[in-house]
């Protein structure tokens, strides 16, 4: 059960929002983020930045990188893009897409409930990228992209935050992309204490997106302990910013697998080894295929478009991870087929984001990536159940669109 809280720091003035507020930056290549950085000099993503953003001919050094992020920010917090909260606050944010529109509680939650597993995680992180984050907050000073957390759909909550987002939005704008986002303030103590209250009611919280920010948001909160000899619990080093959306809200899309070769295969003998696990379908006429099943995969090899139907599919109750789309597409076709051994690792695989459709397994194609598989999108079920396994899902399993912007809420270390 989460124990929520109010948070100091800043927001983003209304008449600065759509130039400060930065792009979903995963979503977006190293060539795209550095164009769109420079060409942007108030965005928030230049407080961001990443070493593969720059060419090697310009690449500084992860220290330089640091301080640089930290002048950006500090420019911004300086030049009136921002506006100090009066008081500790929470605020309720909705992001629309489409027909799609979800809403949930931005606050704080405490290192400690992460570092106890009640923020149940469904990923494995890389320790590096930890330590980088680490150093980040440790530099920076701030954290403005929300970890974001699942919970079982709370009618209570629900009908609470509809009574609390029926008057005018603090902000309201669309992202250079045509993301919606409304964003309410609650200040007011007795509210806030009101949503403390329904949210002690909920027994289970999952990670979404954010495990890295999570796992650095520990290695932070330890570092900062072991420098000041502190630890009340208390301290903003011992918190993280979290989004909170209910289940039945969120959006999953799916990660598309991609492939350099064909593993000294041709076309017909791979077709021939994929009889053993699945019946095949040439779709010749098709521009493209989308799985509309749990077991079914999209193929696209020699510009040609053929459906994978699973002959067998394991339980979900035996062994939640060996269920899902993309462990069957590894133990099946990747593995024992195509020699792929090490999902996190091997330089033959790649992933695609599934926000990018039909035109985005086309140009990696065209990249020169021989075979694509598109896949069936893992549920929020499904998640669940791992993190309730305590086991963790291949990597690339969930994408959730649409995704919490950096740049609207700054919270400072």
């Amino acid at each position: 059960m989460p124990s929520i809280k109010a948070f100091d720091g800043y927001l983003v003035k209304a008449e600065r929002a759509t130039s400060v507020v930065s792009p979903a930056y995963d979503s977006v290549s190293p060539e795209q983020r550095r164009e769109f950085a420079e060409a942007n000099p108030d965005n928030f993503i230049n407080t961001m930045r990443l070493q593969e953003d720059f060419p090697e001919d310009r690449m500084p050094t992860y220290d330089q990188l640091l301080c640089a992020n930290k002048e950006r920010l500090t420019h911004l917090l300086d030049n009136g893009s921002f506006r100090s909260l009066d008081q500790p606050c929470m605020f309720l944010y909705q992001l629309g897409t489409g027909a799609h529109v979800q809403t949930g509680v931005v606050c704080e939650v405490a290192v400690a409930e992460y570092e106890q597993g009640k923020l149940r995680k469904h990923e494995n992180t890389r320790s590096t990228k930890e330590d980088l984050l680490a150093q980040y907050q440790e530099v920076v000073g701030a954290s403005s992209s929300p970890i974001c957390l699942t919970y079982a759909q709370n009618t209570g909550i629900d009908s609470y935050i509809s009574d609390l987002i029926s008057r005018t939005p603090d902000l309201d704008f669309l992202t250079d992309d045509g993301e919606a986002q409304k964003v309410w303030c609650i200040s007011d103590p007795a509210q806030v204490n009101k949503l403390q209250e329904l949210f002690s009611t909920v027994t289970e919280t999952y990670l979404t997106d954010g495990h890295h920010r999570a796992a650095s948001g520990r290695r932070y909160a330890e570092l900062m302990r072991n420098k000041h000899q502190s630890n009340s619990g208390d301290e903003p080093f011992n918190q993280l910013l979290v989004a909170l959306f209910p289940d039945n809200q969120l959006n999953l899309l799916p990660f598309h697998r991609c492939v350099k070769d064909l593993n000294g295969l041709s076309c017909e003998q791979l077709l021939k080894a994929l009889e053993t696990s699945f019946t095949i379908q040439h779709l010749p006429e098709s521009e493209g295929f989308e799985p509309t099943s749990h077991g079914e995969f999209g193929m696209f090899v020699e510009n040609e478009w053929y459906c994978l139907k699973a002959k067998s599919i394991p339980s979900d109750a035996d062994n939640p991870v060996s269920a899902l789309d993309v462990s069957l597409l590894q133990d099946l076709i990747l593995d024992p087929i195509l020699g792929i051994k090490n999902m996190r690792d091997d330089q033959r695989l790649g992933y695609i984001a599934g926000v990018t459709g039909i035109d985005g397994i086309q140009q990696t194609y065209n990249e020169g990536w021989q075979i694509i598989f598109s896949c069936y999108a893992t549920s929020i079920k499904q998640l669940m159940d791992v993190a309730d396994a305590e086991a963790l899902m291949p990597p690339k399993s969930t994408y959730f669109d649409p995704k919490p912007r950096s740049g609207i809420f700054v919270r400072m270390k």
